[in-house]
């Protein structure tokens, strides 16, 4: 499954994916994906080309020039772990409607 439709089906469903409505519960689980998909060998798709330049573009997004992953970037802006969790995935699709990215 590429990462733009597990993404959206997050997005539809968290609680089948993750263990609590939190950004943190996210990131966790997609440095998993990564992981598992890094220790499969599976080579990287234009999507996951793609996903990896969202975090330059969330620090660019809020100038934050310290090395904060996405998800720290986004909870510090958000007033608790569920507002940045759906916050997230707004951000996600400004991202995504950007010229140049994969649909």
């Amino acid at each position: 499954m590429e990462i733009f439709e597990l993404l959206e089906q997050i997005r539809q469903r968290p609680a089948l994916y993750l263990s609590g409505n939190s950004i943190r519960q996210l990131k966790s689980f997609l440095d998993g994906y990564y992981w598992c998909k890094h220790s499969l060998g599976v080579p990287k798709s234009p999507q996951d080309q793609h996903w990896f330049q969202f975090q330059a573009w969330i620090a660019k997004k809020y100038s934050i020039r310290s090395s904060q992953s996405w998800a720290q970037i986004i909870l510090f802006f958000a007033n608790d772990e569920f507002e940045a969790l759906h916050h997230f995935f707004e951000l996600w699709e400004e991202f995504r409607r950007e010229p140049g990215k994969p649909s």
